[in-house]
């Protein structure tokens, strides 16, 4: 239907016959300002008054309102009106598009692992290397496989005995056994506040009761540590002293080794993940090399070359090397062999330094524009794939997951890392899915500008 220029306000030229009239107000104003009539600021009539210049219900109109401030191209305040919030370039297209982002699961931004892996198994495949491989092997490992891995793993700081190394299904099977060996169900387990959700579904399968550990800007808090384990009597702590998940945080060398005097001063057995210390050139000092027989030290090579590459490890204390056998026999056997072949030529032929280090200039250039969004967020020197954002203090973590879910931005929700309930006051931001950079920037951008809202005005419309 066609308009006449009476009206003083804001209004569209023309409304499409086809679909629903909401969407049709919602496509004319996105129009109106792709074509420069409608700038960033200005005011647009109220939901009455518009309704009764193009004739329809007010409820239409406020639906339309609700739809363009979802698409992130007005914004809604309350007693003042609703205003233009122009949208250019990248970012309105993909708008428009609607595509879901997935900023909830961490994975690594992708590179060459597919060239790399299909070359490296292109060999295994066409030798007679492969045959071997088919074959029962130890529940451990293949031994020379061991002896590979453990010296990659080994440094001036920690060395890792080949007899006590076993390779696992990824680092989540490594995990479970390590719980398994040294707690039982009903068992109290020591954790950071906001911990690995990973960690949270083996607590909750193995009917485990998780002590939740109160955090400072390194992590685990000492005297909160040594008070939860005195007061709930438990035994085990799990960790992850560098770029613990959720909260990309690192302990310094003097923390760690407070960890470990405390560990022997409350006879703590410590399962340490350290999935993410590829990310630094010189992997920070593990705990297991402060305290070896107390701790079980896990990584994995799922998050540095990719998540389907499921190959874990696990360190355990000389004294568990026997049950540690009996349980991946249980468990699953042995792993992949051809998984555990795969790493060893990636060892041995420097591709895997080659794998870490794109990894790592991948995660600084995502950070670099994570914090060019978000300046007020902590400056990682040596970031992963993940990371922290703080929220003003009018957001919730669940009601900002929400608003951004009504944007097609999925984020992990804040109940999957909190062991109690309570609101962290930041969210957890995974920064690898994103196509590229340009696409990370728009995604983020859309955060911002829901940071800018207040939380009522972003509810969701059917």
């Amino acid at each position: 239907m066609s308009l006449d220029d009476t009206f003083s306000g804001w209004r569209p030229r023309q409304l499409t016959s086809e679909g629903p009239r909401y969407l049709a107000l919602v496509h004319a104003l996105e129009q109106d300002i792709a074509d420069g009539r409608l700038s960033d600021g200005d005011r647009l009539p109220a939901h009455r008054d518009l309704a009764r210049e193009v004739g329809l219900s007010v409820g239409t109109v406020s639906k339309a309102y609700q739809e363009a401030e979802q698409r992130g191209i007005v914004s809604g305040h309350v007693g003042q009106g609703t205003f233009v919030r122009r949208r250019t370039g990248v970012r309105a297209e993909a708008a428009a598009r609607h595509e879901p982002v997935n900023l909830g699961l961490n994975v690594p931004a992708e590179g060459n692992e597919t060239q790399i892996l299909s070359a490296l198994f292109g060999e295994v495949v066409h030798e007679r290397d492969l045959a071997p491989l088919l074959r029962y092997h130890p529940h451990a490992g293949i031994g020379k496989h061991r002896e590979i891995v453990a010296a990659s793993l080994s440094d001036s700081s920690f060395t890792v005995e080949p007899e006590r190394l076993f390779l696992c299904n990824g680092a989540q099977h490594a995990i479970d056994i390590a719980l398994r060996l040294v707690a039982k169900p009903g068992d109290s387990v020591l954790v950071d506040a906001f911990t690995y959700s990973g960690f949270k579904a083996i607590a909750a399968a193995s009917h485990f009761n998780l002590v939740p550990v109160e955090m400072d800007e390194e992590g685990l808090d000492p005297e909160a540590l040594k008070q939860a384990a005195r007061g709930s009597g438990a035994r085990v702590l799990y960790c992850m002293p560098t770029l613990q998940s959720p909260t990309a945080r690192t302990m310094s060398l003097g923390r760690r080794r407070r960890i470990a005097e405390l560990a022997e001063e409350l006879d703590l057995v410590i399962i340490e993940d350290d999935v993410y210390s590829f990310f630094f050139p010189e992997r920070p000092v593990p705990i297991a090399s402060l305290v070896p027989d107390r701790t079980f030290y896990v990584t994995s090579y799922s998050k540095c070359v990719a998540p389907g590459f499921r190959l874990g490890t696990l360190t355990v204390p000389a004294a568990y090397i026997g049950q540690t056998e009996l349980l991946l026999h249980a468990s699953a056997w042995y792993v992949v062999p051809l998984l555990s072949e795969a790493v060893v030529r990636l060892i041995e032929s420097g591709k895997l330094e080659e794998l870490l280090r794109e990894r790592r200039r991948q995660a600084q250039e995502r950070y670099r524009v994570f914090r060019d969004v978000f300046p007020e967020a902590s400056n990682l020197q040596f970031p992963a794939f993940f990371t922290w954002l703080p929220l003003p203090q009018k957001w919730s973590a669940d009601q900002f997951a929400a608003a951004a879910r009504s944007h097609e931005i999925f984020m992990t929700p804040p109940f999957a890392s909190a062991i109690a309930e309570r609101d962290a006051g930041a969210i957890h931001v995974c920064l690898g899915a994103p196509n590229d950079l340009s696409e990370l920037s728009d995604v983020l951008h859309t955060l911002r500008e829901i940071l800018g809202r207040h939380p009522l005005n972003v509810v969701s419309v059917a």
